[in-house]
């Protein structure tokens, strides 16, 4: 066995779920020059998984119904999600690091959708994804380490005050176009570039 393969072995074991999904699925399926990168930073994609933990226990935590509108799939608590997480990757790992990682997944997801049959994955969703990853690390530079009470009281207030994107939905959480055309699932989960909307967290 050659040094570079047991070094991806070791890598795989130590750093399967770094991501919300299953690492070693999402590592297998991105290209090359990402699998290499990742391969580069051991300690970085150690963090990545300490700190995904961490964002999902706040999640676990905050899923009384009582917390922004608890939308996992376009909403509110997904945005809150998404700019959580690279707030406290960007405070781990640095802040291009951080962006480099979301952009990873980012393009796994694209790709899940290319080979996934209604995989839930859309370029509306990959531009929210993206827009709340972002706010994330303004909220790094603008307040540096802060404790999780303060940041969870940030990041709510910034979502409530409508700087942070979701998907347009109705009241039932069905998506909606621009014309308050109802989108069907079976429509937009079909096509990467649909008719969804985003709009802003107060909306």
């Amino acid at each position: 066995m050659t040094k570079k393969s047991l070094i991806l072995i070791l890598f795989l074991l130590c750093f399967e779920n770094s991501f919300s999904q299953n690492f070693q699925k999402i590592f297998f399926e991105i290209n090359t020059k990402d699998k290499l990168w990742i391969i580069s930073k051991p300690i970085s994609s150690l963090k990545v998984k300490k700190v995904t933990k961490e964002v999902n226990s706040i999640l676990i935590g905050k899923s009384n119904g009582k917390f922004l509108d608890q939308d996992l799939q376009g909403g509110q608590i997904d945005a809150f999600r998404h700019i959580l997480l690279l707030y406290k990757l960007s405070s781990e790992i640095g802040i291009e690091k951080a962006r480099r990682f979301g952009n990873i997944y980012e393009s796994y997801n694209k790709k899940v959708f290319k080979t996934t049959a209604n995989s839930g994955y859309d370029y509306a969703s990959e531009m929210m994804d993206k827009f709340n990853n972002e706010l994330g690390i303004y909220l790094f530079l603008k307040m540096d380490k802060v404790s999780d009470i303060q940041i969870i009281d940030e990041i709510k207030k910034q979502i409530i005050e409508g700087n942070a994107r979701k998907i347009s939905k109705d009241g039932k959480g069905r998506s909606v176009g621009k014309d308050f055309n109802i989108i069907e699932d079976s429509i937009w989960k079909k096509e990467w570039y649909n008719q969804r909307l985003l709009i802003q967290t107060n909306k």
